[in-house]
């Protein structure tokens, strides 16, 4: 029962009418309908007097009411709150031991991002007669545009075969044309993560 039905019910099993248990209790007969008829919630002071009024204890007006069921939300809010919390963090630590290049464990208790690094990393694969200029991220992140110049287009593929044995995926787009002013090749990828395989030359 709800604190108004508590107190009505316990203000007739002791005999009182609405007029003798405000007086008893020192407060106004309007106020003491009002909360009977739900219309009103009683102060710690008013409920306190109530209390003793009809020789109860607090909770006695509490009881299964107001309270109880202030106490069973909140309950039932940590529940989720925590059931949300573990099914996140399940879900971070499974993508991480999933991802498709590992991490440390250092970098997942900081909550890295594995692509955070990609570019850098990419760029590290870069043979001695490679040089990277460039590398930019499209999309959300596992799509690079790279450029740069290379000494020939064997050097070229020498690069992508070193970025898909690391890391997989495709290269969408792949252009390179000779440089006439100093006879390097002039190279820009399209480089695309988890999408299979790169194209044969």
């Amino acid at each position: 029962m709800s604190f108004n039905e508590n107190l009505r019910t316990l203000r007739l099993a002791r005999g009182f009418t609405q007029p003798a248990l405000a007086e008893k209790a020192a407060i106004e007969q309007s106020y003491l309908s009002k909360l009977e008829n739900g219309r009103s919630k009683p102060s710690e002071d008013v409920l306190a007097r109530l209390a003793q009024a009809l020789e109860v204890k607090a909770e006695a007006l509490l009881q299964n009411g107001d309270e109880a069921a202030e106490r069973s939300r909140r309950w039932r809010l940590g529940l989720v709150a925590a059931g949300t919390l573990m099914a996140l963090a399940a879900a971070f630590f499974f993508g991480r031991v999933t991802a498709m290049y590992p991490l440390s464990v250092g970098e997942v208790i900081r909550g890295a991002d594995a692509s955070e690094n990609l570019p850098r990393d990419v760029m590290a694969l870069a043979p001695r007669d490679v040089e990277v200029i460039m590398i930019t991220r499209n999309g959300r992140g596992d799509r690079l545009s790279i450029d740069g110049r290379a000494a020939d287009p064997a050097s070229v593929q020498a690069y992508m075969q070193a970025i898909h044995r690391s890391y997989g995926g495709t290269f969408p787009s792949i252009h390179v044309s000779p440089d006439a002013a100093d006879g390097t090749h002039a190279f820009q990828l399209e480089y695309q993560m988890r999408a299979g395989s790169p194209p044969a030359d």
